[in-house]
């Protein structure tokens, strides 16, 4: 490596701070609704800008924990009684914020760690720690996923430490972890039990374990009434409607995409990019198989069981464990033994490339909107000149437009929402968000011929190819039209 460890690892830290902070700055919008319609949209109903029936039904049914719309309303706040109103600096705060506070939580992993791991993988362990390509886009993300993998992450360094009082600080951060994510009751609940058999001080322990984890709990019941004006305890409400929703006898109140219960690993698989994603699923099955009693194994595999068996699935659940992904290639790799499948899978020809496709996804995660983009618009209407206000429609239908419409938090007070539009329909906004032409579908928009022209996309021309060929089903990007020749070209900002 040419460095001391130390050193190699304070460079590798350094240079995380620097990608970590243009993902925060250029990766805005969000990739689950969740993170704007239960987090920020919840703060500005607690803030007094959002009537509580504009928001969704989690809301009504007490579902939500209040620890991260509490920290959005706490953060907006301040930004504010400093004068910061612009809405994409107090977003992109946010995600500054949880990206700081995720590089001390890997960092102290990673630290703690390095002992388990072989001196020659030492080195890449510390990389993909900070750089494997969804990290960096992953760690900027305001949202319940991001952060209860980050409570989960600290309560294994506190329960993998020597501390008198790890476990204590462990009940308090795995408690955290399942009040702001409720279905990580089971990843915590594996790593405690495989923490607790391999201890001698198993009745103190288990004491200390459940004195934190309570006490986590109630400072979010605690947090939880202040936020609802109410007494209300979300996770039971949560654990409640959605065991009623699983047995069937009261489904939830909006319909769920219903998946296989193995679909959790082909998404892995394909949503990591094969060839990564093909290996971090290989390696988790193989540590399984030649470690299985591993803390990643203990962690890792009650979680997915759970998720698989539950009928509605989303890939943004599987985002609580991201960073377990370097510690599972890494210990996985160990249990190699030396051999020709060792020496082929360490060959140049295969590193080489899966470098490159790292770099090229860091690259484009980085550096794009997240989600289908439509912050990137927002921003543009932002740089409109205008001489009063303006109307903007949406040429999608009612269940399509709610993948693009911009929410009042990021919507400019001159610019007024009139919802779903059609060429030939009463009325013209002004301003118009499409889908853009679709090469894979030749799906040439109308809008074109109706005297509107284009402004700018939700992505970057460059990186439209290369997110296509790594989901060959999503969408084209959105495109938002004016009415006016004589408005400016786009100002794409950020």
């Amino acid at each position: 490596m040419g460095l001391p460890l130390r050193a190699f690892h304070q460079r590798v830290f350094a240079a995380a701070i620097v990608a970590h902070a243009i993902t925060a700055w250029y990766s805005g919008g969000w990739y689950g609704d969740d993170e704007h319609y239960q987090v920020i949209a919840f703060a500005q109903q607690r803030l007094g800008e959002l009537p509580a029936h504009e928001l969704t039904w989690e809301y009504g049914e007490r579902i939500r924990s209040a620890l991260l719309p509490g920290l959005a309303y706490g953060i907006i706040t301040a930004f504010r009684a400093a004068g910061i109103t612009d809405p994409f600096t107090i977003a992109f705060g946010l995600r500054m914020i949880t990206a700081l506070c995720a590089l001390m939580v890997v960092r102290r992993f990673v630290r703690t760690r390095l002992p388990q791991v072989a001196d020659r993988l030492q080195g890449p362990f510390v990389l993909i720690s900070y750089f494997l390509w969804f990290l960096p886009w992953q760690h900027v993300r305001f949202a319940a996923e991001t952060w209860s993998g980050l409570l989960l992450l600290a309560g294994i360094t506190a329960l993998l430490g020597d501390g008198r009082w790890r476990w204590l600080l462990a009940g308090l951060l795995l408690g955290g972890c399942i009040q702001m994510k409720p279905a990580m009751i089971a990843a915590c609940g594996g790593l405690a039990v495989w923490a607790l058999h391999g201890t001698k001080e198993r009745p103190r322990a288990t004491a200390l374990l459940l004195v934190g984890g309570t006490a986590a709990l109630l400072a979010g019941a605690f947090a939880d009434s202040w936020f609802y004006h109410e007494h209300v305890f979300t996770l039971w409400s949560y654990l409640h409607k959605n065991s009623l929703s699983i047995s069937r006898i009261a489904p939830l109140p909006t319909a769920s995409e219903i998946f296989p219960w193995y679909y959790y690993f082909t998404w892995i698989a394909k949503h990591g990019i094969w060839p990564i994603g093909a290996g971090l699923l290989t390696a988790l099955l193989w540590l399984t198989w030649h470690a299985p009693r591993s803390w990643p194994v203990w962690t890792a595999w009650p979680y997915l069981v759970l998720l698989s068996l539950v009928p509605h699935k989303e890939l943004r659940f599987l985002f609580s464990l991201a960073d377990l992904a370097p510690i599972i290639l890494i210990l996985a790799w160990q249990t190699l033994s030396e051999g020709a499948a060792r020496r082929a899978l360490a060959h140049s020809a295969l590193l080489i490339p899966l470098v490159a496709i790292n770099l090229c996804a860091l690259l484009v995660a980085g550096t794009t909107d997240a989600g289908s983009g439509r912050t990137r618009l927002a921003r543009t209407l932002v740089a409109i000149p205008t001489n009063g206000p303006v109307t903007i429609g949406y040429a999608l239908d009612r269940e399509a437009i709610w993948k693009v419409r911009i929410p009042s938090f990021y919507l400019p007070v001159d610019v007024k929402d009139i919802g779903t539009w059609q060429p030939g329909n009463s009325g013209v906004p002004d301003l118009v968000i499409a889908p853009g032409p679709d090469p894979a579908r030749s799906n040439q928009t109308a809008i074109g011929s109706a005297g509107y022209r284009p402004i700018t996309s939700s992505e970057p021309t460059w990186a439209t190819p290369l997110l296509w060929l790594y989901n060959t089903d999503r969408p084209p990007p959105y495109v938002l039209y004016t009415r006016d020749a004589m408005l400016p070209a786009a100002h794409t900002g950020r």
